[in-house]
């Protein structure tokens, strides 16, 4: 049996917001019960299944040149965390999320993503970014820095039409859209094959769906997939790809 987490409605919305296991909060579509991240620990989630299993966390505290590649902003966890690592390590970091569907900042600043953050501010930051923007986005490139060593791209698109602007290739992807059967043509062997294409020779491809299809998809596109434990309390596996 499921155990049930608390919700509670944003008015005016689809989402309502669900705190998870390690007390961070996602969001969640009540009626379809889609939700961003795991009930088990949306922070926590994001953190090993991205972050650690990429490499990305020890690269940072190498503090080797860091460029990440995320399909799927979402809440803007992994960029967050991601960022959060790279100022506390000093280290250069270039950082670009594609994303059809950027939430407004009325919705981003109920999930309280600050106090997951080393430094608290930038969650602020990311909110004010975003509403300074208005709340009706159009589809383009927004950039930002959010200190000298690190630079964030918003790309504000459909995935399946973007193209890096230069031949910049990415050690990792953090590949995070709504699942296969939500959004089928992100999960295609011509596009996965294309993400491989965009990483540096060693890089890594990872992912929190490691069913069947997927990991065919993967090979199909030319990388080796790996089912790696999930996160304590959370998905007993998930995925890493390497070129």
């Amino acid at each position: 049996m499921r155990r049930r987490r608390p919700t509670t409605p944003i008015e005016g919305t689809r989402w309502s917001i669900q705190m998870t296991d390690d007390h961070s909060r996602t969001l969640i579509d009540p009626v379809t019960g889609v939700a961003f991240h795991s009930a088990s620990g949306g922070f926590a989630e994001t953190k090993h299944v991205y972050l650690d299993n990429s490499g990305v966390s020890e690269r940072l505290r190498r503090r080797q040149t860091t460029a990440v590649l995320e399909v799927g902003l979402g809440l803007g966890m992994g960029l967050l965390a991601t960022l959060d690592a790279a100022i506390v390590h000093c280290c250069e970091l270039r950082y670009v999320a594609i994303e059809n569907n950027w939430l407004p900042a009325e919705i981003l600043q109920e999930l309280k993503l600050d106090e997951f953050l080393t430094k608290p501010s930038l969650a602020s930051d990311f909110c004010a970014w975003r509403a300074s923007l208005g709340p009706e986005l159009t589809a383009g490139r927004y950039q930002r820095a959010f200190e000298p060593l690190q630079d964030v791209t918003i790309e504000h698109c459909n995935a399946i039409d973007w193209h890096p602007p230069d031949e910049t290739r990415f050690d990792a992807i953090y590949f995070d859209p709504f699942a296969p059967n939500v959004n089928p043509e992100l999960w295609s062997t011509p596009f996965i094959k294309r993400m491989r294409g965009m990483l540096v020779p060693g890089g890594k491809f990872v992912t929190y769906c490691v069913n069947r299809k997927v990991r065919q998809t993967l090979a199909d596109a030319g990388f080796t997939p790996q089912r790696v434990p999930g996160p304590i309390g959370g998905k007993r596996e998930v995925m890493v790809a390497k070129c």
